[in-house]
C-alpha cells in the first residue's frame, strides 16, 4: 500500500440520486494529500458530472456497460485499476460491486473492496433472487459501510457479514442549506407557484417515481382541505417519469388550484425555504434521505414514513412526525397538527439543531477517511 492510497470509486451512473450525490460529495471533499482519487461509472448518465471537481481526480471513466455482464467494460475497468495504481475499490450498491469483483480478477494488484450500501428493502422477486448471489460477494468484501443503523441491523439479521462493517451516516453541508432567504424571497417563490403568503404549503422534494408515493400526499391533501378547513396546498419539487400520472391524479382529486409542480431544479433551496413543512411519503427505497437532511437544515419540520433510517433523523414529536407507509389517516393528522405556525416554528428550530449536531458533511468525510486509512493498514485483501 502506497503512502497515499489510490481509491477508485465505482457507481452505476452519475444520474440524479442520493447514492450518486453521496459519491460526488466524497470525491469533492476527501483530502487529496491523504488519498489519490479516481472515478468510474458504469452507464453514461452524466447529470451530476458538472458538480464534480474533476481537477481533483487522477482519472474519470465511463466504462460504457452495454449488457448485464459486459466483458469489454470489465476490461476497461481493470485497465483503469492498473493504470491508476488503485489500492481500494469503493463500490456503491450491488451492481457496481459486481463489476468491481470482476475487474479485480483481471488485475494483479492486491486491491481491496469496500461496498457502500445504500439499499434496505428489496422490492421485486428478481432483486430478492439476485441478493442470494450478491450475499456471497458481500461476504468477500474487505469492508461494508452502511448509511444508518437500522439498515445494518436489517442486513445483519438476513445473514450478511463482512470482516469489517460500520455505519457512517449521510451528511450534508448545513451551511449551504441554511435558510438565508428573506421573507420577500419566499413570497416571490410562492407567488410564482400560485400560492398566497397565508397558505399552508406542504412540500415534497423527490423524483417522480412510483416508490416515492407522491399520490399519498395528494390524497392526504384532498382530505385535509375537505375536512379541516385548512387552506393547505402542495409544492411538488422535481420531475420524473410519473409526472403525467400525477397531473392526472391532481385533476381527478380537484386539486389543480392547490398543487404546483416546479419541474427539475438544480437548486432546490429556494423552493424548500418557501414551504412550511416537508413530507416524504415513500413506500420503499429511502434508507437515509439526503432530501430530509436538507429540509432539516432549512428549518423545516418533517413528516416521514417510518422506513429505513427515518427514526434516526426524526425524533417523533420533536422535529417532526413519523407514520407507517400508506397510512393516510396518520399523514392527515400530522399535517393538520403542523398547520399550527407555533408548532412548526418549534419543530423547525429543533430540526436545525439535530442536523447541525449529528449530520455534518465534514464529519461524514472524516469518518470515511479514517476507515479507508485503517483498511489500507490492515492485512491482505480477500480474493474471490
Amino acid at each position: 500500500m502506497s503512502a497515499r492510497p489510490g481509491l477508485l470509486f465505482i457507481c452505476n451512473s452519475l444520474g440524479i440520486g442520493g447514492a450518486e450525490t453521496h459519491v460526488v460529495s466524497l470525491l469533492n471533499l476527501l483530502d487529496t494529500t491523504r488519498f489519490q482519487l479516481s472515478l468510474a461509472y458504469l452507464k453514461p448518465n452524466e447529470q451530476l458530472l458538472p458538480k464534480l471537481h474533476r481537477d481533483r481526480l487522477k482519472s474519470i471513466q465511463s466504462v460504457r456497460v452495454r449488457s448485464k455482464i459486459d466483458g469489454a467494460a470489465v476490461q476497461r475497468l481493470a485497465e483503469q485499476i492498473d493504470r491508476d495504481h488503485i489500492d481500494i475499490l469503493v463500490c456503491t450498491n450491488n451492481y457496481s460491486m459486481l463489476y468491481g469483483f470482476l475487474a479485480r480478477r483481471r488485475t494483479r494488484r492486491p486491491v481491496k473492496m469496500v461496498e457502500v450500501f445504500h439499499t434496505t428493502q428489496l422490492r421485486t422477486l428478481k432483486e430478492r433472487l439476485q441478493s442470494l448471489i450478491y450475499k456471497r460477494l458481500f461476504e468477500r468484501c474487505d469492508q461494508l459501510i452502511y448509511v444508518c443503523n437500522n439498515q445494518m441491523q436489517h442486513w445483519v439479521s438476513l445473514g450478511v457479514r463482512s470482516p469489517r462493517q460500520v455505519v457512517i451516516h449521510n451528511g450534508i453541508d448545513t451551511d449551504y442549506f441554511s435558510d438565508r432567504f428573506s421573507a420577500d424571497d419566499k413570497r416571490n417563490v410562492r407567488s410564482r407557484m400560485g400560492f398566497d403568503p397565508s397558505d399552508f404549503v406542504i412540500g415534497i422534494c423527490a423524483s417522480f417515481r412510483p416508490e416515492k408515493a407522491h399520490g399519498d400526499l395528494l390524497q392526504a391533501l384532498q382530505r385535509l382541505r375537505s375536512t379541516s378547513g385548512v387552506c393547505a396546498k402542495a409544492m411538488l419539487i422535481g420531475d420524473g417519469p410519473e409526472r403525467a400520472s400525477l397531473e392526472h391524479q391532481i385533476s381527478e382529486l380537484g386539486l389543480r388550484e392547490a398543487v404546483a409542480i416546479t419541474g427539475f431544479q438544480s437548486d432546490v433551496r429556494p423552493y424548500i425555504a418557501a414551504c412550511d413543512v416537508m413530507v416524504l411519503a415513500s413506500h420503499a427505497i429511502e434508507t437515509f434521505s439526503l432530501s430530509a437532511l436538507e429540509s432539516m437544515a432549512l428549518g423545516k419540520p418533517l413528516v416521514l414514513t417510518r422506513i429505513g433510517g427515518a427514526d434516526e433523523q426524526v425524533e417523533d414529536g420533536v422535529n417532526g412526525f413519523l407514520f407507517a407507509p400508506g397510512d393516510l389517516t396518520a399523514l392527515v393528522k400530522h399535517l393538520n397538527n403542523l398547520s399550527d405556525p407555533h408548532l412548526r416554528a418549534r419543530m423547525g428550530a429543533e430540526a436545525v439543531k439535530i442536523v447541525t449536531s449529528r449530520f455534518q458533511i465534514g464529519a461524514m468525510v472524516e469518518a470515511f477517511s479514517r476507515e479507508f486509512e485503517a483498511l489500507g493498514a490492515a492485512g491482505p485483501a480477500w480474493r474471490v
